[in-house]
C-alpha cells in the first residue's frame, strides 16, 4: 500500500509528538555539550549557536510545509477538518520549537561574544 504525502503525514503525527518529548538537547553533539558544560571557549559557544540557528531554520521550514499542506486540503476532502487541524497543530509545534532554538541561539551567541570580548589580544 502506497501512501500519499498527507496520509503519510497523518501516520507520522504521533511520532512527531514522541520526538517532541525528547526535547532540544539532541541538537548538540555530546562532545560539544560536555565542553560547554565545563566553561566552553568562545569558538565552542559560537559553534553551538550556529547549530541552534540551523535547527531553528529547519523547524521553521517544516512549519511552513505543514501550513501549505493544510491550505491545500479542501473542505470536501476533509469535511470535519481533522486533517487540516492536525497539520496546523504540527506547524504550531514546529514554530514553538523554532522559537526555542532561536532563544538558545541568542544565548550561545551572547556567551560567545562575551568570551571573545574577554580574550586577550594575540
Amino acid at each position: 500500500m502506497r501512501l500519499d504525502g498527507t496520509r503519510a503525514l497523518l501516520f507520522a503525527l504521533p511520532l512527531l509528538g514522541l520526538l517532541g518529548l525528547a526535547g532540544c538537547s539532541t541538537v548538540l553533539p555530546e562532545d560539544l555539550k560536555s565542553k560547554l558544560a565545563s566553561d566552553g571557549s568562545a569558538d565552542e559557544h559560537m559553534a553551538a549557536a550556529v547549530l541552534y540557528q540551523n535547527q531553528a531554520k529547519q523547524y521553521e521550514a517544516q512549519a511552513k510545509q505543514y501550513e501549505t499542506e493544510a491550505g491545500n486540503i479542501s473542505s470536501l476532502e476533509d469535511t470535519k477538518g481533522f486533517r487540516r487541524r492536525a497539520l496546523k497543530i504540527a506547524a504550531e509545534e514546529n514554530r514553538n520549537k523554532a522559537k526555542q532554538m532561536n532563544e538558545l541561539y541568542a544565548a550561545q551567541l551572547e556567551k560567545a561574544q562575551t568570551l571573545y570580548g574577554k580574550k586577550s589580544p594575540e
